[in-house]
């Protein structure tokens, strides 16, 4: 038997409304053996089984005949049977499916399909597209039947088995059903077929669902040429180059989600929280929501909730949304096994790479960590992800950035694990992660690793970033993975513990470069269990001190002195004295902040005693930047200022401007929060200059905003705005956003001063969006003063 009689049965089965299970009731035939007829695997079928399956389907005597022939026909092609008489011609077949009575939301796509195929002069052809389950057929079976008044011919309807357990049919077996069912014949060649059903079309005015497509060749034939015919294509592969509209179908919005779930299972006063968790679970996707409304409806003891809490395990999602051969897995699968049966090389490796994205955490999922998996150039992982896109395994929120749906990522969970030994799993999870570290360590020493992470770094971790040519080009890399390295880090931290500690120790520079002081805390508390108690202290010490810092820069002072005092004895024990200096500084820093200013100053102290014997000047500074501060705080004036000028003295070799430039710096902010405007103007001066020097341009943009913000506080409101406004547009040329956030909020403040309003809100409305676009730290202090003005 070849696949016709499966193909019959199907369509029988589907135009009459009714589930295997159904059939199997009417008919006396089990379930298990309709299935397997369905599938086309048996080959030879009991006329008494045909006959009692026609009986069920209530089939008329030529649909009955046809059936028989079809059974009867073992291993022949789908060329008509010319002894057949020619089947009577049907006015106005009407073969659309069952319109199931659950259908619930898709309003305004329903709307928008309705009006376009109404409103079509000529042939329409409209594709809807989407991934396995999404509900394409279920919309285009309620859009034909609403539009089937306005097409007096009919409707037929014909499942191309693009994407199912049987072969796609051949558009010259797909013709032959279409042409019978038109009351002609099929010749034997498809281009003579194809020009017959054109021509049969021609006078007519009906409409053509063709469901689940499997390619544009496959439909191309099946179009009709002239007339008044709207043809519908659902398909899970992009539709493209097939002309006509296309409608790519997403998940339905959440209210009408919570609707389908509490009418499928019966439940109309479902408690809403309740049902939105479970469409969460369900990805939004409408099989499974109708997998779990049914559920639902054949266990009325069950709280919604208890379904919700079995639905929480990713990995055994999928089981819960599987029903004998049928569910969400399944419908998942067809797309794959269509890829992995095609003769084009493309649709095999992208199987591969399903299989390796299943194996990423990532939200989103960037072609570069698709290159790092497969171990390919990126370019050619494009073409490979972009085909996963075609059939909707995929979704491509921008250029060369993907996004797997939640079910989906389950399936390609389960694929890795099939397709893939452990180690091949653990060889492409390293390989992701040893890029992203090497890239990391890269912006570390652009920015300059400091004495310890030069020191503790190994040179060979940044080999995997060889490709990436200058420190622009690195941190623009980092900013295209950023969203997905909390995920890939965390993901390291069960699969590459050593991996993952060397991913966050050299995160430092580029969270510090972004400001993003939250990112930065949750990195290094992702590691903190992974390098407590162990050999390696100097690890240990680099993320407490870290983890403090990012306590510091966040304003959470108090809970940054305990991960500090650690840090300290985590230092000693590793006889790093550079990082011990460094812990040092940082605690008297957090210190003086938190108000426990003479508590600070031992640690500092110590911190100079230590940078000077090891012979490191720029820890010295830093040490007596620190002292500077705290002597200032206490009113000691005379010993602040020698210990400023120390600092300043301690960097004085060619080569250091910038860093004299920053000690300078943070000695004008000192004395201007302290009152004394006059020495604080020198300073900063004194620190533009130096940066000038230094070729820093950014950092003068920096000093430009500290200097307007002494002349607002002098109460000069105009220098203090041309001030800015230099600072502004060097942030600008430069592509600085943070600074010209910062320099924007200084700028509002300055309008708030004069009076000015709508101006000080203008540019704190710039600065928010700024901040909220980078997603950088600092978008609740613009919210308030928005807020309060």
């Amino acid at each position: 038997m070849d696949s016709q009689f499966a193909a019959l049965l199907r369509r029988h089965r589907t135009a009459a409304g009714l589930t295997q299970e159904e059939l199997s009731v009417g008919s006396g035939v089990s379930v298990q053996a309709i299935s397997t007829l369905e599938r086309g695997t048996r080959r030879y079928p009991q006329l008494s089984t045909v006959s009692a399956l026609a009986e069920a389907l209530h089939l008329d005597a030529d649909q009955r005949a046809s059936l028989e022939a079809a059974a009867s026909r073992r291993g022949k092609t789908a060329t008509p049977d010319k002894r057949r008489p020619k089947p009577p011609i049907s006015a106005s077949p009407r073969q659309l499916p069952f319109a199931s009575g659950d259908f619930t939301g898709r309003v305004r796509e329903l709307g928008v399909l309705t009006r376009q195929l109404i409103a079509a002069r000529g042939v329409s052809v409209t594709a809807i597209t989407g991934m396995g389950g999404i509900g394409k057929t279920t919309l285009a079976v309620h859009a034909a039947h609403q539009v089937a008044d306005y097409f007096p011919d009919g409707q037929l309807y014909l499942d191309l088995r693009g994407f199912g357990i049987a072969p796609p049919l051949e558009p010259l077996e797909a013709l032959t059903y279409l042409l019978e069912d038109l009351g002609e014949t099929t010749p034997p060649d498809l281009a003579t077929a194809s020009a017959r059903f054109r021509t049969a079309l021609a006078g007519r005015r009906l409409v053509l669902l063709l469901d689940n497509a499997s390619d544009q060749e496959q439909l191309r034939p099946l179009l009709p040429g002239v007339g008044g015919c709207a043809v519908l294509v659902t398909s899970r592969r992009s539709m493209a180059g097939l002309g006509g509209r296309q409608f790519q179908l997403g998940e339905p919005p959440l209210e009408e989600c919570i609707e389908m779930l509490r009418r499928i299972s019966e439940r109309p006063d479902a408690p809403e929280d309740e049902c939105a968790e479970v469409v969460r679970q369900c990805g939004g996707l409408p099989l499974a929501i109708r997998m779990v409304g049914a559920r639902l409806a054949s266990r009325p003891t069950w709280p919604v909730a208890h379904l919700a809490e079995r639905l929480e395990d990713g990995r055994r999602r999928l089981d819960e949304l599987q029903l004998d051969d049928s569910g969400v897995r399944a419908t998942l699968v067809l797309s794959i096994e269509q890829l992995a049966g095609s003769d084009d090389p493309i649709d095999v490796q992208a199987v591969t790479m399903f299989a390796l994205l299943g194996l990423s955490d990532c939200v989103e999922l960037t072609s570069a960590l698709a290159a790092a998996l497969s171990d390919s150039p990126e370019p050619e992982a494009v073409v490979v992800l972009e085909r996963l896109v075609d059939v909707h395994l995929l979704t491509t929120p921008s250029p060369r950035r993907y996004r797997l749906h939640d079910l989906v990522r389950g399936a390609a969970r389960e694929l890795a694990d099939h397709m893939l030994s452990e180690q091949e799993r653990a060889a492409a999870t390293s390989r992701w992660v040893r890029r992203v570290s090497a890239v990391v360590w890269k912006a570390s020493e652009y920015a300059g690793h400091g004495a310890t992470r030069e020191t503790w770094l190994d040179k060979e971790w940044l080999a995997a970033a060889d490709d990436l040519s200058g420190e622009e080009e690195v941190v623009a890399w980092l900013d295209v993975e950023r969203p997905g390295l909390p995920a890939i880090l965390q993901q390291a931290t069960q699969e590459h513990p050593q991996l993952a500690v060397q991913l966050a120790v050299g995160l430092n520079a580029y969270y510090t470069l972004r400001r993003a002081w939250i990112e930065w805390l949750q990195a290094n508390e992702a590691v903190l269990r992974l390098v407590s108690g162990q050999p390696d202290r100097t690890a240990e010490g680099l993320v407490l001190h870290d983890l403090g810092a990012a306590h510091a820069e966040l304003g959470q002072y108090e809970q940054a002195v305990a991960p500090l005092s650690q840090a300290i004895d985590a230092a000693e024990a590793a006889r790093d004295g550079n990082l011990q200096a460094l812990c040092l500084s940082s605690l008297s820093h957090v210190l003086e902040r938190t108000g426990r200013t003479t508590d600070g100053i031992p640690y500092a102290e110590r911190a100079r005693e230590i940078g000077l014997s090891l012979g490191i000047p720029q820890r010295a500074a830093w040490a007596c930047l620190a002292l500077g501060m705290l002597y200032l705080k206490t009113g000691a004036a005379e010993t602040a200022q020698r210990h400023f000028n120390e600092a300043l003295d301690l960097l004085v070799e060619p080569g250091m401007e910038r860093h004299r430039g920053l000690v300078a710096q943070n000695v004008g902010v000192a004395y201007r929060e302290a009152g004394q405007y006059s020495v604080a103007s020198e300073a900063l001066h004194e620190s533009l200059d130096l940066y000038r020097k230094a070729g820093a341009a950014t950092r003068q943009a920096e000093v430009l905003n500290e200097l307007g913000r002494l002349r607002m506080a002098e109460g000069r409101y105009d220098e203090a705005i041309a001030h800015q406004s230099e600072g502004l547009a060097i942030a600008g040329q430069y592509g600085d956003w943070l600074c010209e956030a910062d320099i924007r909020k200084s700028l509002g403040e300055l309008h708030r001063a004069k009076d000015r309003l709508p101006e000080a809100r203008r540019e704190w409305r710039i600065a928010l969006s700024i901040h909220e676009k980078h997603n950088a730290h600092g978008a609740t202090d613009l919210k308030r003063l928005l807020r309060s003005t």
